[in-house]
C-alpha cells in the first residue's frame, strides 16, 4: 500500500496514494460531459497507463464509474447515492462555513454561501452583518430569482447550459425593481461576462437600496458553491473594490490560490 504524508492543513497522519488517485479520477472523469477514454485520464492525471487501467476496473466493479454508449467512462450509478447525501446535507462543509465568516469578520457585511440543490438554488449558510446599517438576514433554504441575484447568477453562468436552461423556464425572468434583468438576452450576456471575470454584481436588481458582489468556489472548474456579500449601495459604492478583493482572497484561500 503505498502512503504518503499529509499534505492537508488542520489534519495530521498519512495519504493513502491509490485512495487519491482514484478520486482524482472520479473527479476528472465528471469534469467530461461525454465522457473520457482511458488515455485521456492517464494524460490528464499524469498516470501510467497501466495504473489508469486498474484505478478504471477497480471503479467499474464499485459501480463509481460506467461505460456509455460510446464505450468511454463516465460516473456510475453508486455516485448517486453521493450526491443524493450531499445534497440532503442541510449544512455547509466546515472549511466553507470558516471561509464564511472570515469573510464576514473581515467585510462586517452580511454574507451568504448558495449552492445548487439537484435542480434548484439553496441557501447553505449566511451570516448577518455587525454594522449598524446592514440589509435584512439572509435565511437557510431556497433561494428565488436567481437572474436578479449575484450568487445566483455566479450558479448560472458556471451551470452546464440544459441546466441553466431549465432553471430559467421554470423561473420566469420577474421584474423586482427597475434594473432587474428582464431580457434573456441581456441575462445570457451578463453571464457570460459573470463567467469572464469570475465575479457577478447585484446592482439593486433584486431589492432597491442593497448591492451584492459573489463569486464561485470551484473545483476542477466546476462551481460548488457562491460566496456572496449583500451591502446598503451607498456603502457599496464606497467600498466596493476593497469587498471584491477580499471576497476573491477568502475564497482563493481555501483552494490554494490566494494572492500573497
Amino acid at each position: 500500500m503505498n502512503t504518503a504524508p499529509s499534505q492537508g492543513a488542520g489534519s495530521g497522519g498519512t495519504r493513502i496514494q491509490s485512495v487519491a488517485r482514484a478520486s482524482q479520477l472520479l473527479l476528472r472523469v465528471a469534469h467530461y460531459r461525454e465522457g473520457a477514454s482511458v488515455k485521456e485520464l492517464a494524460a490528464d492525471l499524469g498516470l501510467a497507463l497501466p495504473t489508469t487501467y486498474h484505478l478504471t476496473n477497480t471503479l467499474l466493479d464499485q459501480g463509481l464509474l460506467s461505460r456509455n454508449g460510446q464505450r468511454r467512462f463516465v460516473l456510475g450509478d453508486a455516485t448517486a447515492v453521493l450526491a443524493q447525501a450531499y445534497v440532503r446535507n442541510g449544512g455547509a462543509s466546515e472549511r466553507l462555513l470558516v471561509a464564511l465568516k472570515r469573510l464576514a469578520d473581515e467585510t462586517h457585511e452580511t454574507v451568504y454561501l448558495v449552492d445548487w440543490a439537484e435542480s434548484e438554488i439553496r441557501v447553505r449558510a449566511s451570516v448577518e452583518s455587525s454594522q449598524t446599517v446592514r440589509v435584512g438576514d439572509v435565511t437557510a433554504g431556497p433561494y428565488e430569482h436567481a437572474h436578479a441575484r449575484a450568487n445566483g447568477k455566479v450558479l448560472l453562468a458556471w451551470a452546464p447550459p440544459e441546466i441553466r436552461d431549465a432553471y430559467l423556464a421554470r423561473h420566469p425572468l420577474t421584474k423586482l425593481t427597475p434594473n432587474t434583468i428582464v431580457s434573456r438576452d441581456r441575462l445570457a450576456q451578463e453571464l457570460a461576462r459573470v463567467h469572464a471575470t469570475g465575479v457577478a454584481r447585484d446592482l439593486e436588481e433584486y431589492e432597491e437600496g442593497v448591492s451584492c458582489l459573489a463569486a464561485p468556489f470551484l473545483l476542477h472548474g466546476e462551481v460548488v458553491a457562491a460566496f456572496g456579500i449583500s451591502v446598503p449601495t451607498d456603502r457599496f459604492r464606497l467600498n466596493e473594490t476593497a469587498l471584491e478583493h477580499t471576497l476573491l482572497h477568502v475564497i482563493g484561500s481555501i483552494t490554494g490560490t490566494a494572492a500573497t
